[in-house]
């Protein structure tokens, strides 16, 4: 089995507000069901994480790979702080679609995502028109064909979960607790 994480990611505008407070909200939600463990464990591939128990299955749509139990690192990973860029990493391809008219700067707009992450400019210019938007309002889907990317201080990371697309409902919770929408960033490593 390779290396696999999913992000979940709340869409908003400047900094997400209270962000560690709403992490350990959403930690809360998942130790309440019984879906991860209640100590911190080396069970991530970024900061320690918390360790899934055999609940975490029927927040997918099909049930995670038995053999995934068994991998060192599999668990929730929660990040809030410091802003970070969530994108698919392996084959990574980016539309950077502006939502006044259309043009998808691709590449060229790794200076206007380099300006967000440094603090710089959250509301970059489209070269084509002019607008100036959210970076979070910036198509980055390839219109619905890829991997979106996200831009956070705030998220959820599923590490090696193996278990597919999440349940509606699940992702419905997510929403509700964020108290916005979210992106499901899927990476493969």
């Amino acid at each position: 089995m390779s290396t696999s994480c999913t992000h979940i990611v709340p869409v908003h505008t400047g900094d997400y507000p209270e962000d560690e407070a709403k992490a350990m909200e959403v930690l809360a939600w998942f130790q309440a069901r019984g879906l991860v463990e209640t100590d911190l464990s080396d069970c991530t591939l970024g900061k320690p994480g918390y360790r899934f128990t055999p609940e975490i299955g029927p927040l997918f749509i099909e049930a995670p790979d038995p053999r995934s139990q068994d991998l060192l690192t599999r668990g929730l990973e929660l990040h809030h702080g410091e802003r970070v860029v969530f994108h698919p990493a392996e084959g990574a391809q980016l539309s950077f679609i502006c939502p006044s008219c259309g043009h998808d700067q691709g590449w060229d707009a790794l200076e206007s995502i380099g300006d967000w992450y440094s603090r710089v400019e959250d509301c970059p210019r489209c070269p084509a028109c002019g607008a100036r938007h959210h970076i979070n309002e910036y198509g980055t889907d390839c219109g619905g064909t890829d991997t979106p990317w996200a831009f956070s201080n705030l998220a959820i990371t599923f590490w090696n979960d193996q278990g597919g697309a999440f349940q509606p409902g699940f992702l419905e919770a997510m929403r509700g607790l964020f108290g916005t929408d979210i992106r499901v960033v899927e990476v493969h490593i």
